[in-house]
């Protein structure tokens, strides 16, 4: 099926100059896609090729300098209205990563209970994809309606696990699995039976010796974000750090060690707030020492080091729901 062309802009500038986008001094900023609404992960394909999930349905690639449609038609959604009926920020796929030469995605535009992953082999529509099951309710509470939103994918280097944070029921939050041989996805992880008051698993990432590191946003607003290092044997966290200098940490991505770099979102209801990019290496005894880049963006979501070296980040812009988002690289990040 023939990829369809993205009215989108690419640039091969620096990003000074674009309001939104604050350039640090020892940093150099590039704006590489914009024209994005709401968008979310960035992942890169096998063959080094930028993709980032919009909400208007679609996995956009970046080609060269030209963004195409790489997928489309995914199911849509407005996370949150009023009562007014006003409806805003809109949701789609929120995740795609490659294993091997497929990528998968979370069909994260449907309603709690009803998404799941689905995994394509080449270009075209939502339609095509392969899919696991949903997750269901996992508690008896009238509010848990089943897993939804789906974010936050990382795999294993076989490819034979797939890991994925669930945004269903805040009573009871979850980090599930995905087999994708079998299609099955089912709940692995749950910071709620371990004592963890912290919710919103944002993403994961791989970690050494059969552990796996997830990235907890925390309560809207605030200051309470986590990362925990989870056993995947045990299903037991091995170690723990609080991130009190971020509000809603939502994007992070491995430097070395226990070194990353981690995306302040700043999340609001209401409105895109201006965020920031940091290091943050991970000491003992839940030590942390938080690094500041001087980089600041404007609802920052999602990061991901490409094959340059330069780290990709997603970000809202100014409004939800229009097309001021966009991708920018930084080069530097160490």
């Amino acid at each position: 099926m023939k990829m369809k062309k993205l009215l989108v802009m690419t640039f091969a500038m620096m990003a000074s100059g674009f309001g939104a986008l604050a350039q640090a001094e020892e940093l150099a900023v590039e704006t590489v896609v914009r024209g994005l609404q709401n968008p979310s992960s960035v992942s890169f394909s096998p063959a080094g090729e930028l993709t980032v999930c919009d909400s208007r349905g679609t996995v956009v690639m970046l080609k060269g300098k030209e963004a195409i449609n790489y997928l489309s038609g995914f199911d849509t959604e407005f996370w949150k209205s009023d009562d007014t009926g006003k409806k805003w920020y809109g949701v789609g796929p929120l995740s795609a990563i490659w294993v091997a030469d497929k990528l998968v995605v979370t069909d994260a535009g449907k309603v709690d209970g009803e998404e799941t992953l689905l995994m394509f082999d080449g270009p075209g529509k939502a339609s095509d994809g392969v899919a696991t099951n949903a997750v269901g309710p996992t508690t008896d509470e009238e509010a848990d309606k089943g897993e939804g939103n789906l974010t936050g994918m990382s795999a294993t280097k076989n490819g034979k696990r797939v890991f994925v944070c669930g945004q269903g029921f805040d009573g009871k939050s979850w980090v599930l699995v995905a087999n994708p041989e079998t299609k099955k996805l089912k709940p692995l992880l749950s910071a709620d039976e371990n004592g963890i008051e912290t919710n919103s698993p944002m993403q994961t990432l791989m970690g050494p010796k059969n552990t796996l590191y997830v990235l907890y946003s925390g309560a809207g607003g605030k200051a309470d974000g986590l990362i925990v290092q989870w056993d995947l044997k045990t299903k037991k966290p091995v170690a723990q750090w609080k991130l009190p200098e971020l509000i809603n940490p939502m994007g992070m991505a491995h430097i070395e060690g226990k070194k990353f770099a981690v995306v302040e979102n700043n999340w609001s209801l209401t409105e895109v707030n201006q965020g920031r990019v940091v290091t943050v290496q991970l000491g003992e005894d839940g030590n942390v020492d938080l690094q500041e880049t001087g980089v600041k963006l404007t609802g920052p979501v999602s990061c991901a080091f490409g094959p340059d070296g330069r780290l990709y980040v997603s970000q809202i812009g100014e409004r939800f729901d229009t097309i001021d988002g966009s991708v920018v690289a930084i080069e530097g990040v160490k």
